[in-house]
């Protein structure tokens, strides 16, 4: 029992000997690392540290306190202000730059147009055709106008028989014969109902109405034409007439019907609400809302030809009405 006490304590002399040999090691070991870590981690001499870039420094503040004169850019000779955004709209591939004169946004109109008018909606495909005051006049129609007419403003628009418009034009026949070559001649009215006849004398005043005096002879001259495929002698005598109404003159051809139709202009006002008007050549009207008198001058298939008309004579040039 005594050898087995004797060998452990042994043993554990041995262990305590090897661990001490260990630990010393370790701690010289450890003494000189920590002498190069030190020397790894001491700071650099001041006389090695990297130049400043003093170049890049001087440029920064160069810039810094250089003057600089501002100029205003310049779109087609205009200065464009800096304090002052610009409109560019796009419409398909194509960018619009309204404070250029082109390429033009809503033509005719003019980029100009628009924005001097401050006019809205000018992003849509037809501001052409509105009409933000309520006078009656789309934009184009202001900007067509001359001089040229303010559309943001329902005081300033152009004259209002623009809106005048001929919407058709009804004919009237009275149809006139010669039927005797032999004084007093006869005239006859074919047309309207009921005929009627009336023997005349150059200087007679006459009329197929009762109580109406229209016509007046002016003069009858005896004509024979030889027909080229019989070679006999044709009355082709004339009786020569002055529509009194008129004041036109005018040749009735024994046995050929002259029509001596009158017509009669139908007349649509495209401002507010209207009833179409009826006027016949030589007669005046007015124009509702508008207080002037015209006088209708002549009325063709496509137009009439009307003119401002004050007491018994024109006070304006003629004004050509297009249907419409």
């Amino acid at each position: 029992m005594q050898n087995k006490n004797g060998n452990y304590e042994k043993g554990l002399l041995i262990a305590g000997a090897i661990f001490a040999v260990a630990a010393v090691g370790y701690f010289v070991w450890d003494s000189q690392s920590l002498s190069e870590r030190l020397n790894k981690l001491s700071g650099t001499s001041p006389n090695k540290l990297n130049p400043p870039p003093t170049e890049m420094v001087n440029g920064v503040m160069k810039k810094l306190t250089e003057k600089v004169n501002w100029v205003s850019p310049s779109i087609n000779g205009k200065p464009v202000p800096l304090n002052k955004s610009i409109m560019l709209l796009q419409k398909g591939d194509q960018l619009f730059d309204l404070a250029a004169a082109e390429p033009v946004l809503r033509a005719p109109m003019t980029n100009e147009f628009l924005i001097a008018n401050k006019l809205p909606n000018i992003e849509s495909p037809n501001v052409g055709a509105l009409d933000p005051d309520s006078d009656g006049f789309s934009n184009e129609e202001e900007f067509l106008a001359k001089p040229q007419t303010n559309p943001m403003d329902e005081k300033s628009h152009p004259p209002e028989v623009q809106k005048l418009f001929l919407k058709q034009r009804i004919t009237h026949d009275y149809k006139i014969k010669l039927n005797s070559t032999s004084p007093p001649y006869q005239v006859q009215r074919t047309f309207p109902e009921p005929k009627a006849s009336k023997f005349v004398s150059p200087g007679d005043e006459f009329g197929f109405d009762r109580g109406v005096i229209r016509f007046k002879v002016l003069g009858f001259e005896q004509k024979l034409i030889k027909e080229p495929s019989t070679g006999l002698e044709k009355d082709m005598s004339e009786l020569k007439c002055l529509d009194i109404s008129t004041k036109r003159e005018f040749v009735v051809v024994k046995g050929v019907e002259t029509n001596l139709a009158d017509y009669e202009a139908e007349f649509e006002f495209r401002i507010g609400v209207s009833e179409p008007r009826k006027v016949r050549e030589g007669e005046t009207f007015q124009i509702p809302g508008i207080g002037e008198t015209f006088k209708v001058i002549s009325i063709e298939e496509n137009q009439a030809v009307i003119v401002p008309w004050s007491g018994d004579k024109a006070s304006g040039p003629p004004i050509t009405v297009k249907k419409g």
